[in-house]
């Protein structure tokens, strides 16, 4: 049975097996892993996260040197320095010594403008040196100090993203116009605030005052009209009009009106001008809007006025009203329920769907989400069960989902003598927990059996339910047994995932990318821990910018709203992750083999160092395991006038790691691991071992 050395190779792919038995499980699979995805080319470690407060983003940091002479005096790190002629700010990223009359170069960070040749260079005011020559971006003359310097321009601008103020965890988290608004209980838990990102962090939101009217004139109350009150004296801009009986024409209109920069407070009973014209009567003293503390937020960006500036966000949290917000006008959604606190909500065929306890899924007036009269066609329809999730547009119909039920609402008139409205039940068994749910190209869900999807097959309107975690059930139950659940979802279209998080900052990625082609579904592990400590995500959302750029945003229980798929590292923080290939036999089950060689092949835009350890025949105590062995994979670029153009690899191309794993038995499985902070996400593609034969075990 003994032979010459052989090479086998596998390509890895396939996600975690924890049910197909050992002996038959494929060599490119996996049976543990940690912040590694799956993807069609091999397993990628995931991408970072980073805090978010509407600054530029830590790891779109740089760093500038300027050579200098004629100095005068030193530059302290943080101090701005400004080119007097140019105007050029720069902050000193590494404090300088400058003594009388000396030459050397100032690394800056977070540079504007462009520093001329020639020009004084000042700290407020006080010349401390002259620029010779210009800036230049990452300029450092080595390797290491251009990384120094680097990391060190990415750290500073981290520390000055700041968590919410307030208490307890992010409610809610959303992007609207491509701004980032997000919710958070105040520090005594006595209110809950809206926050919005701006360029110098997080600005609460003035939610605006309203006041209800009576006796609306024809002349009328326009939008960003300055209302007085003649009586109060109280002063506001107009932001919306809400009608809810009459009309301002016959000069009986009753409803309320939305404004903002409110000065005093609006008296019940006196006449509300615009320019000394009476426009209506108040009905009520004026009242802030505020939100009560406690809720948990879900919302959806919508267009129902037709016009293309006109798209709104939409929300509700299961605590407080429902609202429309336009970015400037807040408006509460008042229902007319005795609780009117919705849960869920969908835009759907240009109607606002909302949830409330007791099954109850209500919709608005066509076209008018502030409107909730039968009158005007707005309407109720019974689930039977909680209302977990809603689904809009998906095949032209609305999934619903109970706790423990599946139903599908078809029709396009769903309020008034015309409606065409069904509501169908699919399943009486099979339901949605709460926050799981998410639309790729099928609604994808958590419920009792685990991971399921709502698939659309043959015609249309003919649904049904499969299972797809059979792979990783025993982590589900695992789960369960511990008391772990799930807390939020999201999908990242980009590359069709699903990521579940739980409830101790774990969570599953599934990766549908090979489904399309006849594929399985994917499924690896992460865990989102910043120095030692678990991050459980409280509030998560995908939306696009105004540039169609796909944005995950999260906030979690430490006050901070991050960005997910965006820099390095875990905020700062070294991301470990690992894989473990299953015992691979090369189709040898009971031929002892003595392992020679595992190489590795990586992609990588940068130096990543990997680990690789290695285990044989089952993890047999008889047989002893590989220590780790500790590599390097290149596969980025270098400096001109220190690297060599046979020692390095100029562009992105495919790597090598190569690890010498001497040891004997039937099979091996191998672990492969990375801590890195600043190293870019590589990938796995595949392992070829070079082995060879030795006895038949018997």
């Amino acid at each position: 049975m003994r032979g010459g050395q052989q090479t086998i190779y596998t390509a890895l792919g396939g996600g975690l097996d924890l049910v197909t038995a050992p002996i038959n499980r494929a060599p490119g699979g996996l049976i543990s892993c940690l912040n590694y995805e799956p993807r069609p080319e091999g397993y990628r470690r995931v991408k970072g996260i980073e805090r978010y407060d509407g600054r530029a983003l830590a790891s779109e940091a740089s760093y500038w040197t300027i050579s200098y002479d004629a100095g005068v005096a030193s530059i302290a790190e943080g101090n701005t320095v400004t080119g007097a002629t140019s105007g050029a700010t720069g902050k000193c990223l590494v404090a300088a010594t400058i003594t009388a009359g000396s030459t050397g170069t100032l690394v800056l960070t977070d540079v504007t403008g462009t520093f001329q040749d020639n020009e004084a260079l000042q700290v407020s005011a006080v010349t401390k040196c002259t620029a010779n020559g210009v800036a230049v971006e990452r300029g450092a003359l080595t390797d290491t100090l251009d990384s120094t310097y680097l990391q060190d321009a990415i750290e500073t601008r981290r520390a000055l993203i700041n968590p919410i103020t307030g208490s307890g965890a992010i409610r809610g988290v959303w992007i609207y116009n491509s701004v980032t608004y997000a919710f958070r209980d105040n520090a005594g838990a006595t209110a809950c605030v809206m926050w919005k990102s701006t360029g110098s962090g997080w600005t609460s939101v003035d939610l605006g005052v309203s006041v209800s009217f009576t006796t609306g004139l024809a002349a009328g109350i326009a939008e960003g009209a300055t209302l007085t009150g003649a009586t109060s004296g109280a002063t506001g801009t107009v932001r919306r009009v809400i009608v809810t009986s009459g009309a301002f024409a016959a000069n009986n209109a009753v409803g309320r009106i939305i404004l903002t920069g409110v000065t005093g407070t609006y008296s019940n009973g006196e006449f509300l001008q615009i320019s000394a014209s009476t426009r209506a009567t108040a009905s009520a003293a004026s009242m802030a809007i505020t939100l009560l503390p406690g809720g948990k937020y879900e919302f959806q960006n919508y267009n129902f006025y037709g016009a293309s500036n006109l798209k709104r966000m939409y929300g509700c949290d299961g605590v407080n009203k429902a609202f429309e917000f336009d970015g400037t006008a807040f408006v509460p959604i008042i229902t007319g329920m005795a609780n009117d606190t919705p849960k869920h909500l969908a835009c759907h065929k240009n109607y606002l769907f909302l949830s409330f306890a007791g099954g109850s899924l209500q919709f608005s007036a066509l076209g008018n989400p502030i409107s909730w009269s039968v009158v005007l066609g707005a309407g109720e329809i019974g689930l039977g069960d909680e209302i977990t999730a809603l689904v809009p547009g998906y095949q032209s119909t609305m999934p619903v989902f109970g706790r423990n039920k599946t139903a599908i609402l078809y029709g396009d008139v769903f309020g008034g003598s015309g409606a065409d409205a069904s509501l169908k039940v699919l399943s009486e068994e099979a339901g949605c927990i709460e926050w799981t749910m998410q639309l790729l190209s099928t609604p994808i869900f958590v419920d009792d059996r685990g991971i399921r999807s709502l698939q659309a097959v043959q015609d249309f309107g003919n649904f049904s339910i499969g299972t797809l975690s059979t792979n990783i059930k025993p982590i589900l139950d695992r789960y369960k047994e511990l008391g772990v659940y799930p807390v939020q979802s999201v999908a990242i279209r980009e590359t069709n995932q699903l990521r579940l998080f739980m409830s101790n900052g774990a969570g599953l990625i599934m990766d549908m990318s090979k489904v399309a082609a006849g594929g399985n579904v994917e499924f690896t592990n992460f865990k989102l821990t910043k120095n030692d400590v678990d991050l459980v995500v409280s509030a998560v959302s995908s939306c696009e910018d105004n540039n169609g750029n796909e944005v995950i945003t999260f906030g979690s229980t430490d006050g901070y709203v991050y960005r997910m798929e965006s820099g390095t590292s875990y905020d700062g923080y070294a991301v470990t992750a690992y894989v473990r290939m299953p015992f691979a036999h090369f189709k040898q089950p009971t031929i002892e083999k003595r392992y020679h060689k595992a190489t590795i092949e990586c992609s990588t835009t940068s130096v990543v160092a990997l680990s690789i350890a290695a285990d044989f025949s089952y993890g047999s105590l008889e047989l002893p395991s590989l220590s780790a062995v500790d590599l390097d994979v290149a596969g980025g670029g270098g400096f001109w006038d220190e690297s060599n153009w046979s020692q390095f690899l100029w562009s992105q191309v495919e790597g090598q790691a190569e690890a010498y794993i001497s040891g004997i038995g039937t099979n091996i499985s191998v672990v492969v691991l990375s801590q890195e902070t600043y190293s870019d996400p590589h990938t796995l593609h595949g392992i070829v071992f070079h082995f060879s034969q030795r006895k038949l075990k018997r």
